[in-house]
């Protein structure tokens, strides 16, 4: 039987192809990259060329606002998101599919689209919830004072090599009914006009496009500082896996509203500093 393992970010298919190759498994498992962030931006319809044809216009508007990018990479954006598209003819029927996925938004509407584009291919799914699997073992690392503390991986790209084996040997069979679940649930979300969305207990919430603001004022002083460092300790310390990219823009919008200060340059976010208004 073909073996498929789908991860849900480079640094996880980095991370999983490394250890695969030295593990002499390439030969005869296969690792798929879905190239995407299901927490933000437009879902509806992604299933179809129409609806991803929609999410790339969303992206490439989406990132003029926030950051310098050239044509080059807007075509690359959109070849990765198109290649999504082309997932059930990359994996034949009757195939075994692993899910690498952590409890964070992105992950598990990612899990959803996946199961729902390869329904009408008679596979077998097994899961690997690196979240669960983190404190199951767990995980540790250091902290400032050096001492070990328990960690919680949000997501796949966290996992530390060394753990991916271990991680592999727990995977979990998803039975008929858990799949056809996942598949209904991606038809709500393939429904959904929202912006942003983030994990909590345990589900996926819509949530309004100022979620972040709170917290990238909180860190923000009355004292110019690099607003890098402030959407760099956000991302630390919000219990969501969230990327620079929709910090930057939140900090755009609050500079547009008044409230934060700006010095320097608004692009590239290196250039930009920021304080409370």
């Amino acid at each position: 039987m073909n073996k498929f393992h789908i991860c849900f970010s480079l640094p996880a298919y980095g991370t999983l192809r490394s250890v695969f190759r030295k593990q002499n498994l390439l030969q005869t498992e296969s690792i798929i990259c879905i190239e995407d962030d299901f927490s933000v931006g437009p879902l509806h319809q992604l299933e179809t060329a129409t609806g991803m044809n929609e999410r790339i216009e969303w992206i490439h508007s989406f990132f003029k606002q926030v950051e310098p990018i050239s044509n080059e990479d807007l075509t690359t954006i959109k070849a990765y998101l198109l290649r999504n598209l082309t997932l059930p003819s990359q994996v034949p029927d009757g195939s075994s599919v692993i899910l690498w996925y952590g409890q964070n938004a992105s992950d598990s509407i990612g899990i959803r689209y996946v199961v729902s584009m390869l329904q009408d291919k008679n596979l077998s799914f097994e899961g690997i919830d690196i979240t669960a699997f983190s404190v199951n073992c767990d995980y540790k690392v250091r902290n400032i004072d050096g001492n070990e503390v328990s960690y919680v991986l949000k997501s796949a790209g966290a996992l530390p090599p060394k753990l991916v084996m271990d991680a592999y040997q727990v995977k979990k069979n998803m039975p008929a009914p858990l799949v056809q679940s996942l598949i209904l649930e991606w038809e709500k979300w393939s429904q959904s006009d929202s912006t942003l969305r983030v994990y909590k207990q345990g589900e996926v919430l819509e949530v309004s496009e100022d979620y972040y603001d709170a917290l990238l004022l909180e860190h923000a002083s009355n004292k110019f500082q690099k607003a890098a460092r402030v959407i760099g300790t956000v991302m630390g310390e919000s219990d969501q896996c969230i990327g620079d990219t929709y910090l930057t823009y939140r900090v755009h919008e609050l500079i547009k509203q008044g409230l934060l200060d700006y010095r320097g340059e608004l692009m590239p976010l290196r250039r930009l500093e920021i304080r409370l208004k």
